[in-house]
């Protein structure tokens, strides 16, 4: 009885191995032609000694509505020589948005027609780090640096 089990296992297996070797319905793949060599790295430039290149754009930092407003009001009172307002409006924009170059801006022309250099140097130094390269408030706190640097 057990030869028998061990016969009919034995062909068994070999008729499965059988039909492996059979021809499948299956579409043989079709040769894939070469791939195309890939194009050549573009040809890397240098910068001419003493060229200048250009600095590349930095984006506008968005300002909060509500401190734009206290800038705009803090300008105002500015204009009006009420620079203590106007560094209270700056100061409360500020709290709002710590970004707003354009507040620094106005702190430190206040405090520079106040005659507190010091302190206009400070809010220089810090609207430097948040003003867009290019922008009023960073060609404002450049001038004002420069006014500074006199005292």
């Amino acid at each position: 009885m057990i030869k028998h089990c061990y016969s009919l296992c034995l062909a068994s297996l070999l008729l499965m191995l059988a039909g492996c070797t059979t021809q499948s319905n299956y579409p043989s793949p079709q040769p894939q032609p070469a791939p195309k060599p890939a194009a050549p790295p573009p040809a890397v430039t240098y910068p001419q000694p003493g060229a200048v290149t250009p600095a590349p754009a930095t984006p506008a930092v968005m300002i909060n509505p509500a401190a734009l407003s206290l800038a705009r009001q803090g300008r105002s009172q500015y204009q009006q020589q009420d620079y203590q307002g106007a560094i209270a409006t700056a100061e409360r924009g500020l709290r709002i948005d710590r970004r707003a170059a354009d507040l620094y801006l106005l702190l430190a022309e206040s405090y520079l027609q106040l005659g507190q250099p010091d302190k206009a140097r400070l809010f220089i130094q810090q609207g430097k780090r948040f003003a867009s390269a290019g922008s009023e408030a960073a060609q404002g706190l450049q001038r004002l640096e420069l006014m500074v640097q006199g005292y």
